[in-house]
């Protein structure tokens, strides 16, 4: 006979074969099939009562000891000694926060902290010292034309360049943008910018010195306060409208040190208000 005459017969013969399994209660099995009972049921199926289901009667395996502490040879995890092991204090009550060092690992006493703060002032002057931008260029035009300042009057010849023409000839210094390489103003003061917005100050400290009891921003019922007194000192009302907050003694101090220490009163008066103009813009 050929294949072809017994195919049907092998067919037949498998067909009853699994008939035969179904009625005796047989299940195929295949290997890597998962278990079909857990727990109690798997002791009982086994048989051998050791409680472990495996059927070698050797009980349950138990689990491995806990591995022993040498202390010289441990590391100090006790989260109270070692700031990097445990947890903060709003999880574990046992245990308090430790506020990390500085950057160089060393630790600053809390009453230096508060003595600095009350030296450097209230919160907003503190953001004022620590986190200045430089002024933009626009923002120093319209300061130095609030102040009295003709920044269109061209020098003569021979006279030094006067404050607008420094302001307009320093864009590069003062870190103006550039449209047409897409380059926005500068942020940030740089030494060349600062030095460029003193001699502009410098500059310009004539006809402040000329004008400032003109602007209305510093009058009182029409009258301005001039920079100078008849003494020669400088006026602590003047000073604060050209610095947008009440001056201090130290502001007058200062003043008052710029012109005596020069070498003739003129030039004195314009480095003082020169120098009391960039510390006031420059956070300084």
């Amino acid at each position: 006979m050929t294949s072809e005459h017994l195919r049907p017969f092998r067919i037949t013969h498998l067909a009853l074969l699994a008939a035969l399994g179904v009625s005796l209660g047989l299940a195929p099995a295949c290997a890597g099939d998962p278990p079909t009972c857990i727990g109690d049921a798997c002791d009982k199926s086994s048989g051998d009562g050791d409680g472990d289901g495996d059927g070698d009667g050797d009980g349950p395996t138990p689990p491995p000891p806990p591995p022993t502490e040498n202390p010289e040879t441990d590391a100090n995890d006790d989260p109270i000694d070692d700031q990097g092991n445990g947890p903060t204090a709003s999880e574990d009550p046992d245990n308090s926060f430790e506020h990390p060092a500085d950057l160089d690992g060393s630790t600053r006493d809390p009453f230096d902290i508060l003595a600095q703060r009350e030296e450097e002032g209230p919160p907003q002057v503190r953001t004022r010292l620590h986190s200045c931008q430089k002024v933009t260029v626009t923002a120093l035009r319209n300061i130095l034309t609030s102040l009295g300042v003709d920044l269109d009057r061209e020098a003569g010849g021979g006279e030094p360049p006067s404050a607008g023409q420094l302001l307009a000839g320093g864009n590069n210094a003062l870190g103006a943008s550039n449209y047409g390489a897409r380059t926005p103003e500068a942020l940030v003061w740089t030494a060349a910018g600062a030095a460029k917005t003193f001699d502009i100050f410098v500059q310009a400290a004539p006809e402040i010195i000329a004008n400032l009891p003109n602007q209305p921003q510093c009058q009182i019922d029409g009258v301005g306060p001039a920079v100078f007194d008849e003494a020669g000192a400088c006026n602590r009302d003047a000073l604060s409208c050209m610095i947008g907050v009440l001056a201090t003694d130290e502001h007058v101090a200062i003043c008052n040190s710029a012109v005596a220490s020069a070498s003739d009163v003129e030039k004195g008066r314009a480095i003082a208000v020169a120098s009391v103009l960039s510390a006031a813009h420059s956070c300084e």
